[in-house]
């Protein structure tokens, strides 16, 4: 499994708004005059959009953006600054090493300081990625800072199956994938004991009872995609709200949770997920209910299996915008934060 092409593509709360975008250096010229070369890096920034080097203490650059008219702020020219730091060079040959050398990355980007204090006194980062399993370096990483947290998981598969039933649990390599990291985060201590859900899941079961069982030993409850017609998306936003109480949330958005007809470029397709639209509709309607969230990404999403109308690549970029416009609605700060 490789998890190169991670990248950090959004950060919350750190550099001063700048209204006029920024020409990047050209790639050799940069390397040349830095010691932040990224091997293995892919594109250089998401949706080739302007970038900043974000392991640069001297860098200071924005890129903005129109505004929607579904809400009523442009996230780019709020309160917030955001930024684009392009991938975080990782290994392609040990997975065990990526995830540390993500893991680490993520600290040192998630120790700046905002410079906006009164709205936030640390940054928040959204991470887009092809393999989930980068949730699991994201969560170590955020630790130090937040505390544990409350997932709100928006998959079709439950991502929490024990090692041991998965691949045997023979080998430390073995028990790492992208369907049991959340089963680790929580035998680490990341996650809360209540308050985490997995949302749209419609997978099947391996065993009648275990994953059941198993992922609610772990804090997790469900709402099935299915479960959309009976309860509607306000049933949807209640119910989530109730049970993540007042932790702080951490959205994990797997690419899969949208039914396949509306992204299709993805590794685990499962018919029957929610459109487009509800998911947004879901997000948007979550961030007016004032949930902290404190970071968040959006995964398995492999370019190669796009169609020609790049439909999933674009799917994936309205929901980032609406996890930004949702993070600057809701302004969350370490110091305030509840005790857990």
């Amino acid at each position: 499994m490789s998890l190169r092409g991670m990248a950090v593509a959004a950060w919350l709360g750190l550099l001063p708004l700048m209204f006029s975008l920024v020409v990047p250096y050209e790639l050799d010229e940069f390397h040349a005059q830095n010691d932040f070369s990224t091997p293995y890096s892919g594109i250089a920034t998401f949706a080739h959009l302007n970038w900043t080097n974000c392991f640069d203490p001297a860098a200071d650059a924005i890129f903005l953006c129109l505004q929607s008219m579904d809400h009523g702020t442009n996230p780019f020219r709020s309160w917030a600054s955001v930024v684009d730091c392009g991938d975080i060079a990782n290994t392609p040959f040990d997975k065990l090493e990526a995830l540390q050398q993500l893991e680490a990355s993520w600290k040192l980007i998630g120790s700046r300081k905002s410079l906006n204090s009164q709205k936030a006194d640390h940054v928040r980062f959204l991470l887009f990625g092809g393999d989930h399993t980068i949730i699991l370096p994201a969560l170590r990483a955020l630790y130090p800072t937040w505390g544990k947290v409350a997932i709100l998981h928006f998959d079709s598969y439950l991502d929490i199956w024990d090692p041991k039933q998965l691949s045997g649990g023979l080998t430390k390599y073995s028990e790492v994938t992208h369907g049991s990291m959340l089963y680790i985060a929580h035998e680490e201590g990341l996650l809360v004991e209540t308050g985490n859900m997995h949302l749209g899941s419609r997978s099947m079961l391996m065993e009648e009872h275990y994953n059941l069982d198993n992922d609610a030993r772990c804090g997790f409850t469900a709402i099935r995609a299915r479960q959309i017609d009976q309860i509607s998306i306000d049933g949807i936003v209640k119910q989530v709200s109730d049970t993540a109480g007042d932790s702080l949330v951490y959205i994990s958005i797997d690419n899969d949770s949208l039914d396949p007809a509306f992204a299709p470029a993805t590794g685990t397709i499962e018919p029957g997920g929610w459109t487009t639209r509800e998911l947004l509709e879901i997000l948007n309607r979550l961030s007016t209910a004032n949930l902290p969230i404190i970071g968040a990404d959006i995964v398995e999403f492999p370019p190669v299996y796009n169609n020609a109308a790049e439909t999933t690549a674009l799917t994936i970029t309205q929901i980032a915008y609406e996890l930004l416009q949702w993070m600057v609605r809701v302004p969350v700060r370490v110091a305030e934060k509840t005790e857990l």
